[in-house]
């Protein structure tokens, strides 16, 4: 029983890596009038990468779980398909600005698990980051829908860009959902307000 937890929050770092190696691409394979490349808009994106669909403002956005509807702020897309291919991927989102060459970004997993399962893939995951190297600290409490959400934040240097990712765990109706925020430093805290504008349209299905 213990393994499955174990590989489920691997699977979360795994594609919040995944996703941030996508958007963190320094944009010199496209053309330099192109600051949005491999974003949403008519802007050529770099060779091998995929653009997000198009979401209109106000459009909400389901879960590949079903468990959850959110509406995603201004000037953001839908991106799952860039993590395509890795196990429980429940939603992507992606901001078409990039601040200091990183666009702020949202990952979500979703999969079987309690509250003991959340609270010891929680204390794991913090003690993982550690051990990589990554400066780990408290995260702003926050709510999902009602949901009281335990999280942390790491901050760490990839691609010569300097990151800080806040992690969420939340459950709910037996499934364990882990929310991971991605931003460059510099705009943390305006990532945040993101969240929080994001956070107050998620409803539970």
């Amino acid at each position: 029983m213990t393994a499955r937890p174990t590989r489920v929050f691997s699977v979360g770092l795994l594609t919040c890596a995944l996703v941030l190696t996508g958007c963190t691409k320094a944009p010199t394979e496209a053309q330099p009038s192109s600051p949005n490349a491999g974003q949403s808009s008519s802007t050529q994106t770099p060779s091998g990468s995929t653009a997000a669909s198009t979401t209109a403002e106000g459009d909400e956005v389901r879960g590949r779980s079903g468990g959850f509807t959110v509406v995603p702020p201004e000037g953001w897309t839908e991106a799952t398909d860039k993590a395509e291919g890795v196990a429980n991927i429940d939603l992507v989102l992606l901001s078409s600005k990039k601040v200091g060459s990183f666009a702020n970004n949202l990952v979500v997993i979703a999969t079987d698990g309690d509250e003991s399962v959340l609270e010891a893939e929680m204390a794991k995951g913090k003690e993982q980051m550690g051990v990589a190297g990554r400066t780990v600290s408290a995260a702003p409490a926050k709510s999902v829908a009602g949901a009281p959400a335990v999280g942390f934040t790491t901050t760490f240097e990839q691609q010569g860009i300097k990151v800080q990712a806040r992690s969420y765990g939340v459950q709910r109706g037996g499934k364990i959902y882990l929310l991971t925020l991605s931003s460059s430093q510099g705009d943390a805290d305006h990532a945040l307000t993101e969240l929080d504008e994001l956070l107050s349209t998620w409803a539970w299905t």
